[in-house]
């Protein structure tokens, strides 16, 4: 700044209440030493100035008379007395103000210059915009100017006008006000036809109930939202990728990588946003989310959300932030009002933020059609986050039970994470309202049933199965050498890419033995029902094998198919595309799986010709045979077995479970052939007795 407009700079000073006034002066008094007498700013000037002149202190004697003054002016300038009289009432306006005290304005301004690092410049063109929204004495002097040239009067379009009230060069003020300049790039102001949508207006709103900034201006300005994370093992069932998603942030935190982005995705309840505060946790950052309100507290649009985001980049603490913007949706597909279409942000300016933000991001979204390839293509990483498995449910669940301070025992930990197939953040939901209400495992269970209803519409999933038999090799009648194929699979170097199609009727011990392989091999089971499986949209079942499969591999889990003959229906009797697309993508799978999986049926003869051929072992689980049988009883009930079990043909291990839970209903076991008859009762009706299914067992080489 040259010497002159430093003087001229030193004639008004301040931003207060007080300041407001004394700037609104100032730039007047840059605007009459600027321009000609002739010209029409220097009638706006004049008839601005004649209707200030009492909130100034000015006498009507010391401003030209405004008798037709409005109507000269409008279209050119002032005579030579009216222009001298300008110059004099503005300086005495000016000579008569005291200097004034820093006020909240002036606070907002220094601390916004100093997080963002602003010039001096920038920082008087914040103030200049700051005070257009709170004083109507600068609001007016700005708007008159601007009429009189024939322009809009919205504030931040027209740079040469900035110049004008600022005494400064027009091309400075241009390079200030550029895309890629501070105050733009910033979010903090907005050229556009929506300007109140920028930071300016949070600002706008903090000043007007004086409240002044604080030592961090994020939350203040981009709201605050705490997130509790989880512990790190609520999310094992992500695997590896967790893992990874943790290094790639902590290594571009520690070397400044730009356009990091993380994509967490999933259907709505699997815990992306609390994933993405134990994420943060796991690498000792801090999650800032981005924009989640309106400066009303109100839903914000998109507008709202993009300058959130591009402030929230330049107010994070670089080296130690992560952002959070949760769903992501609300980005790249918006509506301006309730009825409006939806529209399309602009492709390039948004593939251009995704690879320069200094900031990592993680985002989260329920629909990734939304986003598009191209923006997918943009995330450094892109994780799926599903329902964990039984297993890692059940110890979730007595881990966050001893966190929320309820009691859960294992078998109260297993009956839970049974019975509804939800999310971390559900679970620690549920037990945070049991430790409220000052309840237990059942005032979880009916938090989480009730949750879990609501996000699917008012039914309920389908419990998990619970088998109470454990594996017992002497009560499995198998076609196949269940101990020498255990010995095989698990001798040192044996192969993992091992799949199983177990057939047989209903409780044969088909998944007991499954179960019982998968610990004998260390690796936990994730099982997929018929039910996990269908969906009624065209891709959908597709799209559900596909991830079973990428489940498996991701948490190294054996994978097991029950009611596989859903999902592998014979092709020749297929009436509709979808049954032998489906069918395809299961034989897709099941050829390049790198780990074992089975799939379970009672109607094998129903399967599809091919997808017998890609199962390495085949074996039948049939009835117990009648040696088998007569050793069941004594070890259900504890009683010899009555002569009459011989003749029950059709019994299996599930039969003698079921049985003795009824039992158990009664004060005592009864006797042995009350027993029969019931073992009876359950074989009623079934047909086939015991005999080969076709099946040629083969052992892996």
């Amino acid at each position: 700044m040259n010497a002159p407009n430093r003087r001229r700079h030193a004639v008004l000073r301040g931003t207060s209440s007080g300041g407001a006034a004394s700037l609104a002066l100032q730039c007047a008094w840059n605007v009459y030493r600027a321009v000609n007498r002739r010209m029409p700013e220097a009638g706006a000037l004049t008839v601005w100035l004649t209707g200030s002149a009492a909130v100034f202190g000015l006498p009507e004697s010391a401003v030209p008379d405004d008798d037709g003054l409005g109507r000269r002016s409008r279209h050119g300038g002032v005579t030579v007395t009216d222009w001298n009289k300008v110059g004099a009432a503005l300086q005495q306006a000016a000579s008569g103000r005291p200097a004034t005290g820093q006020g909240t304005l002036d606070r907002w301004v220094a601390a916004v210059g100093r997080r963002l690092a602003f010039d001096e410049l920038e920082a008087r063109i914040l103030a200049l915009a700051l005070h257009y929204r709170l004083d109507q004495r600068i609001e007016r002097l700005w708007d008159a100017i601007s009429d009189c040239r024939g322009r809009p009067t919205r504030f931040m379009r027209d740079a040469d006008l900035i110049a004008l009230l600022l005494a400064e060069p027009q091309a400075e003020v241009a390079s200030r006000l550029a895309g890629e300049a501070k105050l733009l790039a910033g979010g903090v102001l907005h050229l556009g036809t929506q300007a109140d949508l920028s930071a300016l207006e949070r600002l706008v709103s903090l000043i007007r109930r004086d409240v002044p900034p604080a030592a961090d201006v994020y939350d203040q300005l981009l709201g605050a939202t705490t997130i509790a994370p989880l512990g790190w093992e609520a999310f094992a069932h992500l695997g590896r990728e967790a893992e990874v998603a943790a290094e790639v942030l902590r290594t571009a935190l520690a070397g400044g990588e730009a356009g990091v982005n993380i994509l967490l995705y999933g259907p709505p309840g699997t815990g992306k946003t609390s994933f993405a505060a134990t994420l943060a946790t796991r690498i000792g950052a801090r999650l800032r989310p981005v924009a989640e309100a309106d400066d009303d507290g109100d839903e914000p649009d998109r507008d709202r959300r993009l300058a959130g985001l591009r402030l929230a980049q330049r107010l994070a603490e670089p080296g130690s932030t992560v952002l959070l913007f949760d769903e992501a949706e609300d980005l790249f597909l918006g509506r301006r009002m309730m009825f409006d279409e939806p529209r399309a942000s602009s492709r390039v300016f948004i593939h251009r933020l995704l690879e320069r933000m200094a900031v990592p991001v993680i985002w989260t979204a329920n629909d990734i059609t939304v986003l598009g390839p191209a923006v997918l293509r943009r995330m450094t990483m892109c994780l799926e986050l599903r329902v964990p498995n039984l297993a890692t449910r059940t110890v979730l669940w007595r881990r966050l039970g001893d966190a929320h301070g309820v009691a859960l025992c294992d078998a109260e930990a297993a009956r839970l994470a049974r019975l509804v197939p939800a999310a971390p953040a559900v679970a620690a939901t549920a037990l945070r309202a049991a430790r409220l209400a000052g309840g237990g495992a059942e005032t979880a269970r009916l938090v989480v049933e009730g949750v879990a209803r609501a996000v699917r519409g008012g039914g309920l999933p389908a419990p998990e199965p619970e088998t109470d038999t454990s594996y017992d090799p002497a009560l499995v009648n198998a076609d196949g050498d269940l101990i020498a194929l255990e010995a095989d699979l698990l001798r040192p170097g044996a192969p993992r890419a091992v799949s199983f199609l177990l057939a047989g009727p209903p409780g044969a011990g088909k998944s007991a033995w499954i179960r019982h392989l998968a610990g004998r091999m260390g690796l936990q089971v994730l099982q997929k029902r018929a039910s996990d499986l269908l969906d009624p949209f065209v891709g959908g079942t597709e799209q559900n094998i596909a991830g079973a499969f990428a489940e498996a591999r991701d948490t190294g889990a054996f994978l097991v198919f029950d009611e596989a003959d859903s999902m592998l229906l014979d092709r020749a009797d297929a009436v509709r595309s979808w049954e032998i697309s489906e069918v395809n993508e299961m034989l897709t799978w099941m050829e390049s799986h790198p780990l074992p999986f089975a799939c379970t049926t009672n109607l094998a003869e129903r399967l599809d010709r091919a997808s017998l051929r890609r199962f390495l072992v085949k074996l039948r689980f049939d009835w117990l045979t009648e040696a088998q049988a007569r050793l069941a009883f004594p070890r259900f009930f504890g009683q010899p077995a009555p002569v009459g079990v011989d003749a029950l043909r059709t019994l299996t291990p599930a039969d003698f479970a079921l049985v003795r839970r009824r039992a158990a209903l009664r004060r005592d076991m009864p006797a042995p052939e009350a027993l029969l008859r019931l073992l009876a009762a359950e074989c009623a009706g079934r047909f086939g007795g015991r005999g080969p299914m076709g099946f040629v067992p083969e052992r892996p080489k």
